[in-house]
Parts: C-alpha cells; structure tokens; sequence
C-alpha cells in the first residue's frame, strides 16, 4: 500500500497564499529540495525513512537518490523477536513491507490478538493488553503481531530492493561526519567518504550521528534493566501452555514475557525483563571473537539467573521453559535522555538515535511515526531551506516523544526487583493499572501518521506557521 503523496497544489480560494506559479514552485524546489539524501543505519527506523522519502519526494525530485549506510558487514540477527503493534502494521502496510511478510510464510510472524498477563507467582490472570476491539475486531483493519526482527529487516530490504532510488550500502562504520551551507560529508572507518545534501541519523542508541557531530553532549545512558532472551521449540515443553499467541508473566524478581513467533507456533520466543548490575555486564555479553569455553560460561551464568528469578513460578510451563539450557543472551537496554539536540542545518536524527527510551508497546512504532511524519513534513517544506523542515518536525514531534520517555520510565521500574509485601502490592495493583489505561491504548491504536495535519510554508520567508494548515 502507497504513502498518499502531495502533488503540486491547484488554485484554490483562500490558500493564494501558498499559490506558486509552477515555474517559480520547480525553480525553489531545484534550490531547496533534497536531490541526494544520506541515512546512517539500515534498521527500522533508517528503512522505513528511505521508504517514505522516496514515496513522497519522487513526484516532486525525480533525479532523488537515496543511499542507506549500514555498519555491519550483513544484516544483524540481534534483537530477538520484536511486537508489532496495530500502528506498526498500519504504517508498515503503508510502506509496502506487511505484503512481504506474508509472503514469508510461518516465518512472516504469528498474529497477536492481545497480550495475557499473568502472576508468575500464582498463574492467576491480570488481565490483557488487547489489539483487538471489544467485538474482536483489529484497530483499522490491524491487530498487533509478533515476528523476529531478522525477519523483518529481510521483508523491508526486499521492498527497498525493488526500489529504484534507494540503495544500500553494508560495512560502513561512520566515525565523524561534516557540513557546509551546500552539503554534508559522512566520514567512515575504511577512509572513504560520501556527500549528499541531507543526512538522517538513523543509527540507534549508541548512534556515531549524535554522538560524532549532531549531539555529542547526549551520550546513550544504561537503564539498570536487561532482556535476558532465547528461543526454545515450543514441541520440547511438555506442560500445557497457558496462552494464545504472547503472554507476559509479572513477578517481584522482574517480567517474563513469552511469545510464539511464528504463524505456526512452533517456537516459543522468551524474554526476561530483569534488573542487572551494570558492573557485570561486561562479563556477561556473548562477543565475536570469544572462545567456546567464556560463551559456555556465559550462557550457563544467564541460564541460572533464569532459573533464580523464575524457576519456583507457579505457572508449569514457565518453570520448563527456564529450565531449558538454551542458548541465553544478554541485551542491556540502554536510553537517550530527553532534550537532546535532534538537528544541525543539514543533519536529523530519527528513532532511537533521537529519543531512545526503554521498550513499551508501541517502541517500533515509534520509528515508523518519525519516518511518516518527517518525509511528508519535508514534502511539505520542500520550497525552504532544509532547518525550516527540520524545525517543522521537531515542534510536531516533541512533545510526544517526550510524555512516551516518561511513561515507558513509570512503566519499566515495575521491572527492579523488589521484596515480598512489595511485589504482592505490584500484583495486586497491575490490573487496575491495565484498566485504566485502556482507552489510552486504544486511542494509541487508531493512531495514523499519514493523516496528522502537516502545518503549511508561509508566503515570502522560513517561518513556520501554525494558524494555515492542511492534512495532505
């Protein structure tokens, strides 16, 4: 499914204002408008911009060009298995990737109705985070799914395959990256350069793009939480297994979330949320280049940290699947504090480069809502200097990146470990706490980036104006 792009206005009564004669509209867009446009990271959040930008701008630019930088030699198979919300499929179809996943098969993920939670010290019900409606029915269309994230990336590199102004380029570490009132340089680890006339900071957490040029004063922080994660064949657990699709098991000792991912059910997806002292993490991280007898090591340390925080639950089957070996790794979650600097004149940061914050519902989501709203904030402003767009979408974007850091905040330090009469106090608590936020969620569902009004240019300067405004 195709982004809607903006064509060309009409006249129209009442917007003259905005009126270009088409030959002084080419003429500021062959000035203003990016032609050549560079993103750092090949992830989420860098795809789905390469993308959007070219669904929106092509009309406008036809000579655009595209180029995706990506650090690692090949496609990174960290990270586990990833939930895809309502909106993330909503934006995804958009971009033409949920195609591709069904196309994949068992492996396009499994469908996720709602997610169950449940006491890991009693079994006993908490409630639900539901993707469907109350007559079953997924929000616009779409429900949530869960999919490896490996997957994923391979669905969205096939459509940016077919893509003819998108291309990507692997093993490309940056190390500093410069500008000028024409152009921007990205400088990489081989000694070789690229130039273009925009640069997206896609790169995530730890991004070279904040951390070398744009923000370098807002370094990633860790969070005190860790995923402990594996995958286990969900054939080998003998107890009944106690959910549908994806269930979150709440403890004092932190959370454990378990999910089939795939369309099948044939594997089970495990995920601990647990708090872990930082000073041991470097003892604890499965590198390359380790010998076999430190990852034996490792993965035994993780394992029985599994069995400590969960092995005494009261649901049969978490006790077998935290038994199983496996091959456990460690994941710290790290955060980029609010209020960093987003923007330079030629450079953006997108994603967890901008605003990385502990993992909630709609953490996907959120990069795909930064690459929707910005290519068509720059479709928008394509008249104007390039700080006038940037500008646009930080003053839209803000705000609400900011209330969602300080919510997922409230939210992961249920995940620190606690005593007895508080950990009893958390479970009798959690359901309340799920109701409440009910509708929250669901509004959240419903969300669409390619229907939020995009506040139009002023006539005759770069301001940007929140009194004229359409919804193209």
């Amino acid at each position: 499914m195709d982004l809607q792009c903006e064509f060309p206005p009409q006249q129209q009564e009442g917007k003259e204002w905005f009126n270009f004669p088409t030959e002084i509209e080419r003429s500021l867009t062959s000035v203003f408008a990016p032609r050549n446009i560079l993103i750092v990271g090949a992830g989420i959040a860098g795809i789905s911009s390469a993308l959007a930008l070219s669904k929106e701008l092509t009309p406008f630019v036809p000579d655009l060009q595209i180029t995706l930088f990506e650090r690692h030699d090949i496609l990174s198979t960290s990270g586990g298995a990833i939930n895809l919300t309502p909106v993330a499929q909503r934006h995804l179809d958009r971009l033409g990737v949920l195609d591709e996943l069904d196309k994949m098969g068992t492996e396009g993920g499994t469908d996720v109705e709602a997610i169950e939670l449940f006491s890991s010290r009693s079994g006993r019900p908490l409630g639900s985070i539901d993707f469907t409606d109350q007559k079953g029915n997924g929000f616009g269309g779409y429900k949530g799914r869960r999919v490896m994230r490996i997957v994923l990336s391979v669905a969205m590199l096939a459509v940016v395959e077919r893509t003819k102004n998108i291309n990507v380029v692997f093993g490309k570490k940056l190390v500093r990256g410069e500008e000028n009132e024409d152009e921007a340089t990205l400088h990489f680890q081989d000694g070789t350069t690229a130039t273009g006339d925009l640069v997206l900071g896609c790169d995530g957490v730890h991004s070279a793009t904040r951390t070398h040029w744009v923000s370098p004063e807002h370094p990633s922080e860790y969070t005190g939480i860790s995923f402990l994660q594996t995958v286990i064949d969900a054939k080998s657990i003998k107890s009944p297994i106690h959910f549908r699709s994806t269930s979150m098991n709440i403890s004092r000792h932190g959370s454990l979330l378990a999910s089939y991912c795939d369309r099948e059910h044939d594997q089970i997806f495990l995920a601990a949320i647990v708090q872990f002292n930082e000073a041991n993490l470097p003892y604890c991280k499965i590198e390359n280049g380790q010998d076999w007898v430190t990852q034996h090591r490792i993965k035994n340390a993780l394992h029985e940290e599994m069995q400590t925080r969960f092995g005494k639950s009261g649901v049969p089957c978490i006790r077998e699947m935290t038994k199983k070996a496996g091959d456990w790794m460690l994941y710290p979650v790290y955060q980029v504090r609010p209020n960093a600097r987003w923007h330079t004149d030629r450079a953006l940061l997108l994603g967890d480069a901008a605003h990385a914050m502990p993992p909630r519902d709609e953490s996907a989501a959120y990069a795909l809502d930064d690459a929707i709203l910005f290519s068509r904030i720059l479709a928008k402003h394509r008249h104007e200097p390039l700080p006038v767009a940037f500008k646009a979408y930080e003053d839209l974007r803000r705000h609400t990146v900011n209330t969602a850091f300080k919510a997922s905040r409230r939210m992961w330090e249920k995940n620190r470990d606690m005593g007895y009469l508080e950990g009893r106090l958390k479970e009798l608590t959690f359901p309340l706490y799920i109701r409440n936020h009910r509708q929250e969620r669901e509004a959240a569902w419903e969300f669409d980036a390619t229907q939020i009004t995009i506040p139009m240019p002023v006539e005759g300067g770069s301001l940007y104006s929140h009194g004229k405004s359409d919804t193209s």
